[in-house]
C-alpha cells in the first residue's frame, strides 16, 4: 500500500485514506450502484453522459457427427453502454469550456459503473484541485445497468479473439465452463475508437495529447490487448490484476506476437508508452473472483514472470506491484492509484 504520507499532496492523502477501506473481495452483483457523485455540486467535475449500442455478436454453427447443427447462442444479444465524461470545472463564466483551459489528458476507465461507485466527492474534488498536476478528464465506460457489472457483456467485450484463429474466422466462442461468449475485444476496441473517442473529442473541442486506459481482471486483459495488438491507441496503460490464466494463458501469446514486431518499432514503443501493472495475491487465496478462479497450473507465465518479462522490455516505462489483497479488492486500489499516477 502507499506509505510516506508526510508532505504529500492533498490528493495523495485522500487516495491513501480511501484505499485503506477497499472493496469487498467478492463483488456484489445485485445491489444498485451509488451514482450520487455524478450530481454533486462540489465534486470539482462537470459530468456529461451519452449512450451507445453495439449489435449482437456474430455466432457460428457447427455440425455434430449425428448431422445435427449446434448453434452457439449463449450470449448473442446487443450490448448497451452508458458513458460518462467528467470534465474538471473551470471558473464561473467559462463553461462551456475553452479549449486552452481544458486538460490535455484523458483517462478511460472500463467497468465504468463500478468505477463511479468506488469514487466520492472528496476524492474527485481533491483530484480537480491538485496543484501538482493538471486534473485529468475522466471517461467512465459502463453498461446500461443499475449494477456494478454486466458480467455477460464484459466477458465478451473485454476478452480478445484467439490469436491462433484464422483471419476472418475470429468469431465469438463459448467461455470455458460458462454459458457466455468470449472474443469480442476487437469489436469493442473499434467501438471505442470509432464512436466513443470521437464523441469525447467533440465535447472537448480537441484531441488530448495524453490518453490512458485502465481496466481490471478481464478489463486488465483488454488493456494488454490494446497495448500488444494496437499499441498506438494510448500513451499510458493501467492493467489491474489481468486474468492471465484466461484460455490457458492466451495473453502470453499476444505478448510473444508483440515481440515479433520490427526491432526499431519495439524500441520506439518502449520509449513512448507507459505501462503500470498491479496484481493481487489471489493465487495464494481461495478468492471468489468476478470471472473465475485462476488456474495457475495452466498459465505459461505466472503473474511475477509475466510482469518481469514485460517490464524488462519497457524498462523505465513499466512498473509493477503486488498488493496483499484479493482480486476484488485490487479493483479499487488500482483505480485510485491510477488516478493519482496519471
Amino acid at each position: 500500500m502507499l506509505n510516506h504520507q508526510k508532505n504529500r499532496p492533498l490528493f495523495a492523502l485522500v487516495i491513501t485514506g480511501v484505499m485503506m477501506s477497499t472493496s469487498q473481495a467478492k463483488p456484489n452483483l445485485t445491489t444498485p450502484v451509488d451514482m450520487s457523485v455524478l450530481h454533486a455540486a462540489d465534486s470539482g467535475y462537470h459530468f456529461i453522459h451519452q449512450s451507445f449500442s453495439a449489435s449482437a455478436p456474430k455466432t457460428y454453427s457447427s455440425n455434430k457427427n449425428d448431422g445435427q447443427t449446434n448453434t452457439l447462442q449463449t450470449y448473442a444479444k446487443p450490448r448497451h453502454y452508458q458513458v460518462w465524461l467528467a470534465i474538471p470545472k473551470q471558473p464561473a463564466g467559462t463553461y462551456p469550456f475553452q479549449t486552452s483551459k481544458t486538460s490535455s489528458k484523458v483517462l478511460y476507465m472500463l467497468d465504468g459503473n463500478a468505477a463511479i461507485d468506488d469514487l466520492n466527492t472528496d476524492l474527485l474534488r481533491a483530484l480537480s484541485e491538485s496543484a501538482s498536476k493538471d486534473a485529468p478528464i475522466l471517461v467512465f465506460i459502463g453498461y446500461q445497468t443499475p449494477y456494478r457489472f454486466d458480467v455477460d457483456a464484459r466477458a465478451y467485450d473485454y476478452t480478445p479473439p484467439l490469436l491462433s484463429a484464422k483471419t476472418g474466422d475470429k468469431a465469438a466462442f463459448k467461455e470455458d465452463g460458462r454459458e457466455r461468449l468470449n472474443g469480442g475485444a476487437e469489436q469493442f476496441y473499434a467501438m471505442i475508437e470509432q464512436e466513443i473517442k470521437p464523441w469525447v473529442y467533440q465535447q472537448l473541442g480537441t484531441k488530448p495529447t495524453q490518453e490512458a486506459l485502465w481496466g481490471h481482471s478481464y478489463g486488465g486483459l483488454f488493456v494488454l490487448y490494446n497495448l500488444f495488438a494496437h499499441p498506438d491507441t494510448y500513451q499510458q496503460y493501467f492493467s489491474a490484476d489481468p486474468s492471465l490464466w484466461w484460455q490457458e494463458g492466451e495473453m502470453t501469446k499476444y505478448w510473444q506476437a508483440y515481440q515479433a514486431l520490427p526491432k526499431s518499432r519495439l524500441t520506439d514503443l518502449a520509449k513512448t508508452k507507459q505501462l503500470r501493472l498491479t496484481f493481487s495475491q489471489s493465487s495464494k487465496q481461495a478468492a471468489n473472483t468476478l470471472d473465475t478462479q485462476a488456474n495457475t497450473a495452466k498459465m505459461p507465465l505466472s503473474k511475477q514472470a509475466f510482469a518481469e518479462e514485460v517490464c524488462a522490455h519497457f524498462k523505465e516505462s513499466c512498473r509493477y506491484q503486488f498488493f496483499e489483497q484479493s482480486h476484488g479488492e485490487v479493483f479499487k486500489t488500482s483505480l485510485l492509484e491510477s488516478l493519482q499516477r496519471f
